[in-house]
């Protein structure tokens, strides 16, 4: 027995081996940024701007400081090309960079040249020569005679084709360009500008191709600094699809589940114990913890939402009262809420705890004013003398006035972490446990302290801030999935709490309301981002706050959604990061390493169906924007998808097993029964979902829960084989819905 348990150990030891060894379709881009200049990866061109377009092609970012000098590309196994955006010439040795990625376009890697290409000369000032300059640019195609075009009022464009004024067009005083001759016709020109009307001098600004695509500095998007806004110029959807030629790459999707755009929500405990100015509450002195449970969480049964305080704002020892405390336990005992963590002290700048001694800190307690003080008030220094921050220790925490908010006890990493997810699964009723860090202050966690969410076996959350709004007309400031942090990985919010809509909580307190705006502009014409409400408990306070996060919440009730807890959008958009896809014959991949990931994406596919017969743990399909989206069965740990052509678009593609089409529960264990089925659901409301099956004719629909019935009915699908139900039960514990052909 002991033998045979070692040999199976063995097999699977193997088995594991050759999962990692065999070939993935390459989803990384290394992006090669220069942090004397950018600072930190967070404040980067490519983060701030490329990243988002990249995930959402399925691509995933890492990068490399050159200023360490030239990576090793043998780090990368599943590399499928380099990124630059340089402003000026990063590289000590220009001539050796030239090399380095001669040989890796050599190896096929492609390559998006933005901005400078770095490579006319090395940072001392030395000039690379021409002739080796030339020899990068033909790979894409070019050649430059040397030449600079500076004054551009004769200059106008000869081409500019869809790739070009994606946010704003060619206007005004057009920047200086170089003179770069095209020479391969392989290469596809998307910006041609031409002087005085002639051809002769006409110069490729931006062009894609087999090694990849290259826009030139000026080009690629405009900043206007009065108004602090950056607008793309260049599609970068469009010119990323061209350069890494992703049409064939299946994009792992964090935006929808079960063929429904994802909802989530979650807040921070950042003041909890504010008292609220709403009538007529404001008379008893409600918390404004416990003004968001009565107007904006009990009303709103079907949707879920993750809650985060702060332990030293409940806890006895600290500052927690007999009401601080009472409203958490009132919350966690919702069936739709979510025990979470905001931390236990509640950091301002974490940087700061990088390199935490107590004496660091120990000028700030004198400078910590009310210590009744809310957690905002302390944050902005309402309550510190005027002096306090200034110089000293001070000037290290920025805008902060304190570190962190309570400072009654020396920083501890663990008790922070994952002490404060164990205090809050404590004081959760029975069935419930904290496993989500969100993170607080500037929400810029260095890599010991998102290693210490994951050693406590948690998740994480917060930072980003998207907005796309008449205020931020531009998907650039919708950032991308998360953020690499040496070997970890911080998860983004999928959309900006209150604090942006009213001036850091200073005024316009019904700001928040606006929120629809970005909600909207980040599904339509494409699917950015899932619908995510965040706010901080401080929103209780104010009437107008009070309307403007309901008016939200409304909105959310009217959409089509697929409610989901926080951690679970957290654990999904881990598994993008981590999904790897095997190729497994022609339009068949297997799905290896996706942890929580439950869909995939693929583009310009409305004539592109599933082929169940090639495929297995596939749950479902849906044609979406001139996309379909798949939806992937969690019991199925390695999936296989395989896709097939169809003939026409306008209606669910046939099989032969019934699928799913849409629905606002999580599906998961589809068995078929002859032509019906039976599987496990879980999810918040009734469960309106959409099946297609395998024939016409009436059905029972049957929601079950250890072995007791809970609902039953019956529903139609016609001609269209579409089976429409909702079952009126509650799935915030799985059940099992049994669908079964009603006999003629």
């Amino acid at each position: 027995m002991r033998g045979a348990f070692r040999a199976f150990c063995l097999t699977l030891l193997l088995t594991g081996a050759a999962r990692a060894a065999e070939p993935v379709v390459p989803r990384t881009v290394l992006a090669l940024v220069d942090l004397r200049e950018e600072e930190i990866v967070r404040l980067t061109r490519v983060h701030s701007l490329a990243e988002m377009p990249l995930n959402h092609l399925g691509l995933s970012v890492v990068y490399w400081n050159v200023a360490d000098g030239l990576p090793d590309l043998s780090r990368y196994p599943d590399l499928r090309g380099v990124l630059t955006w340089f402003t000026g010439e990063p590289f000590a040795n220009a001539e050796a960079y030239i090399g380095w990625a001669t040989a890796a376009m050599d190896r096929g890697l492609r390559f998006a040249v933005l901005g400078e290409p770095g490579i006319r000369a090395s940072t001392g000032g030395r000039a690379v020569p021409m002739a080796l300059v030339n020899r990068f640019l033909a790979r894409f195609g070019l050649r430059d005679d040397d030449g600079y075009s500076d004054l551009t009022y004769k200059s106008k464009p000869a081409l500019a084709d869809s790739m070009i004024g994606y946010e704003r067009g060619l206007i005004g005083v057009l920047p200086g360009y170089p003179l770069f001759r095209k020479t391969d016709d392989r290469f596809v020109s998307h910006l041609v500008l031409r002087r005085g009307g002639d051809p002769g001098s006409d110069s490729h600004l931006v062009v894609t191709g087999p090694a990849g695509g290259l826009a030139a500095e000026g080009y690629t998007r405009h900043y206007d600094p009065e108004i602090n806004r950056r607008l793309w110029i260049l599609d970068p959807f469009a010119f990323f699809r061209e350069t890494f030629a992703t049409d064939d790459l299946p994009k792992p999707d964090v935006t929808t589940l079960s063929g429904r755009r994802m909802y989530f929500s979650h807040i921070d405990g950042d003041g909890w114990r504010n008292v609220t100015e709403v009538a007529p509450y404001a008379k008893d002195k409600t918390l404004s913890a416990d003004m968001v449970r009565i107007a904006a969480i009990e009303p709103f049964p079907e949707l879920p939402v993750s809650v985060a305080p702060i332990v030293g704002d409940v806890d006895a020892a600290w500052k927690g009262t007999p009401e601080s405390r009472g409203a958490m336990n009132r919350l966690f005992a919702l069936p739709q809420v979510e025990p979470a963590s905001h931390t236990w002290t509640h950091p301002f700048q974490w940087a700061f705890f990088q390199d935490y001694t107590p004496q660091k800190e120990a000028v700030f307690k004198s400078r910590e004013g009310d210590p009744d003080a809310g957690v905002l008030d302390k944050m902005l220094g309402r309550n510190r003398p005027d002096h306090a921050g200034e110089g000293g220790e001070g000037a290290n925490i920025g805008r902060y006035a304190i570190p962190r908010a309570y400072l009654e006890t020396p920083f501890d990493l663990d008790q922070e972490i994952g002490g404060a997810l164990a205090y809050f699964t404590k004081a959760a009723p029975d069935g419930k446990t904290a496993t989500l860090v969100q993170w607080s202050g500037d929400t810029s966690p260095f890599e010991t302290a998102l290693a210490a969410v994951r050693k406590a076996g948690g998740h994480n959350m917060n930072g980003g801030d998207a907005r796309f709004d008449a205020d931020y007309p531009s998907v650039t400031t919708v950032p991308p999935i998360g953020r690499a942090v040496g070997a970890e990985q911080q998860i983004y919010s999928a959309g900006s709490n209150e604090n942006t809509y009213t001036d850091l909580w200073t005024n316009r307190f019904y700001g928040f309301q606006n929120l629809v705006n970005t909600l909207r502009n980040t599904d339509s014409p494409i699917r950015l981002k899932p619908f995510n409400i965040y706010y901080h408990m401080y929103s209780g306070q104010k009437a107008a706050s009070v309307n403007a996060l309901r008016r939200n919440l409304s909105f959310a009730r009217a959409s089509e959604l697929a409610p989901v807890a926080a951690s679970t959008y957290a654990r999904i958009a881990e598994g993008f990061y981590k999904i790897r896809f095997a190729p497994a014959g022609e339009k068949r991949w297997r799905v290896l390493d996706r942890g929580a990931l439950t869909t995939l994406r693929f583009d310009a596919a409305s004539f592109t169906a599933v082929d169940f017969t090639r495929s297995t743990g596939v749950l479902g399909q849906r044609h979406a924007q001139g996309s379909l989206y798949v939806a992937l069965d969690p019991a199925v740990v390695e999936p296989v998808v395989a896709l097939a052509e169809v003939e026409r678009a306008d209606v669910d593609p046939p099989a032969a097993q019934p699928y799913l089409i849409d629905g606002r529960w999580a599906f998961f264990g589809r068995q078929t029964e002859g032509n019906g089925f039976r599987v496990g659901a879980t999810g918040y409301g009734e469960g309106a979902m959409v099946w297609r099956v395998p024939a016409p004719g009436r059905y029972t629909v049957t929601a079950e829960r250890d072995g007791a019935v809970l609902w039953t009915g019956t529903a139609e699908a016609g001609a269209d084989h579409r089976l429409s139900v909702t079952v009126a039960a509650s799935a915030i514990r799985p059940l099992t819905l049994r669908v079964a052909p009603v006999a003629r």
